[in-house]
């Protein structure tokens, strides 16, 4: 059986890149926007045909404004595993998701990401077609979840160009989405939630 943190961080991941986000809203103020909650059925390649663990995913991304998007993803699964995971967008009118590869090519990735004026060189998962990077350090997502949180200034450095992230302030989208997520929250979240999953209603996520 593949091993169960590899399962998660592909399961994180894959919630990221194939989540559809709407095109930004250049004429509105940046703003937090929540897209609906999903519950991932994964299963490894074992030769059970049970499912190993559910996985509920909340994604809040930012809109309106220029530069790329910022996905905040908290995944809570089955087991007891919390995650809080980020990504980014660099091309905001990016319309891969219309026409979605099932197959798709990542690659790995080098970029320098400035949080108040700290700057630190990252490695990236990266996904050309969909322009989305995932960070590799699992300490990033926090650091910038704590920036939007002190407002302040982020900047990311990727493929040579520099990008001054618009980061949309504390608002009601925000502060839902840190509540909810135990990573955010002191450790809260309503595992009750698994048994009463409508196994009709969940996406299947297969680690071959």
């Amino acid at each position: 059986m593949t091993p169960f943190p590899r399962l998660v961080a592909l399961a994180c991941f894959s919630a990221i890149l194939s989540h559809p986000i709407a095109l930004a809203d250049n004429a509105s103020a940046p703003h937090w926007s929540q897209d609906p909650d999903r519950i991932w059925s994964v299963d490894s390649s074992d030769a059970g045909s049970d499912t190993d663990f559910f996985s509920f995913s909340r994604i809040i991304r930012s809109s309106g404004g220029p530069g790329p998007v910022i996905i905040l993803n908290c995944q809570v699964n089955s087991r007891g595993k919390q995650t809080l995971g980020l990504g980014f967008q660099i091309d905001p009118d990016n319309d891969y998701m219309d026409d979605p590869d099932r197959s798709p090519r990542i690659l790995t990735a080098s970029g320098v990401l400035t949080i108040d004026g700290k700057k630190k060189s990252e490695r990236f998962r990266y996904h050309p077609d969909s322009t989305r990077i995932v960070p590799f350090d699992r300490s990033v997502p926090r650091r910038v979840f704590n920036a939007v949180v002190n407002d302040a200034d982020i900047t990311l450095k990727f493929r040579s160009t520099v990008h001054d992230l618009n980061v949309p302030p504390v608002d009601n989208a925000f502060k839902s989405f840190a509540k909810v997520c135990p990573v955010t929250n002191g450790g809260e979240f309503d595992m009750t939630l698994f048994d009463r999953i409508d196994h009709s209603d969940t996406r299947s996520f297969a680690n071959e």
